[in-house]
């Protein structure tokens, strides 16, 4: 969103999880935590025309600085309990076309190397958690998409996971299989790691043209976002063409991906737990839910 948002005054500190999780956001400038007021209202509907109009809404400093500071070490702790998946995939994250050739875009792969830390990996106090558990963080992100109600994710693994991109790590063009995800730039790495992507072209009628373009490697139509640490992005995937870059450097990427679902107590297949954390739902730390 723009510097000239909407802003309001900071609400009064909560009891509980509400009162470290508010400390940590910008309030003054994302009044995020006061949907019923005139301001926090405009500002979200806002928010919500920019995702219906360009399909992302994206929220530079969204989190203080020295709130930051903290989210990113917590996390980089946690990151040595990533669990690292390499795949290759084509844009559409399925299992292509057998009626058109090899080179065709519903067939050419890409490459991903990616870690992600499981939710129940996550200490219980940690910030991360209190951010993410917090009822008003939850209401503007369903308002914002026009989904209600709307929960948090009950995967003990997926609810609330943490990307690593180590060195080499990527993300190949794709279309996410979900509608919308949620994630928050902790920690930019030294080199590369950047958020690419092609507007809004699925269902357009030369869709699997500009796809292979870019998997050619043309830039026309490829916009970089500047995703900087403490941004939040809601971010419609599954009709945009989107990647990351390779990482370089020692110093890796930190995206923790904030996960919900329009019915309550939704979690993710065993399949889909294999292969991004390796363990099944029997394997799960007790208690571990969004």
């Amino acid at each position: 969103m723009s510097d000239n948002s909407p802003t309001m005054a900071a609400p009064q500190s909560e009891a509980g999880s509400g009162t470290h999780a508010s400390a940590m956001i910008d309030l003054s400038r994302y009044p995020v935590g006061d949907l019923d007021s005139d301001q926090g209202r405009a500002f979200a509907d806002q928010c919500r025309l920019q995702y219906e109009q360009t399909g992302l809404c994206m929220l530079p400093g969204f989190i203080n600085k020295s709130a930051l500071d903290e989210l990113a070490s917590e996390a980089a702790v946690f990151s040595d309990q990533a669990y690292f998946c390499k795949s290759s995939h084509n844009a559409y994250l399925d299992g292509g076309d057998a009626s058109v050739s090899t080179n065709d875009a519903a067939n050419r792969q890409e490459q991903t190397f990616v870690g992600s830390v499981a939710y129940d990996n996550i200490a219980e106090n940690s910030r991360l958690k209190h951010l993410y558990q917090w009822d008003p963080l939850k209401d503007f992100i369903g308002y914002v998409l026009g989904k209600s109600p709307f929960y948090r994710f009950a995967d003990p693994f997926g609810a609330c996971s943490i990307n690593v991109f180590v060195e080499g790590g990527e993300h190949g063009w794709h279309f996410d299989e979900s509608e919308y995800t949620v994630t928050l730039m902790l920690q930019a790495p030294e080199a590369g790691g950047a958020f690419e992507y092609v507007p809004q072209i699925r269902g357009h009628k030369n869709e699997k043209e500009i796809v292979g373009r870019v998997l050619d490697g043309e830039r026309e139509g490829v916009v970089e976002l500047p995703f900087t640490a403490g941004t939040l992005l809601i971010f419609g995937g599954n009709q945009t063409l989107h990647r990351v870059t390779r990482v370089r450097g020692s110093r890796p990427r930190l995206v923790p991906v904030l996960c919900y679902a329009e019915e309550p107590d939704l979690v993710n297949s065993e399949s889909v737990r294999q292969l991004f954390w390796g363990r099944s739902a029997a394997d799960a730390q007790p208690g571990a839910t969004g």
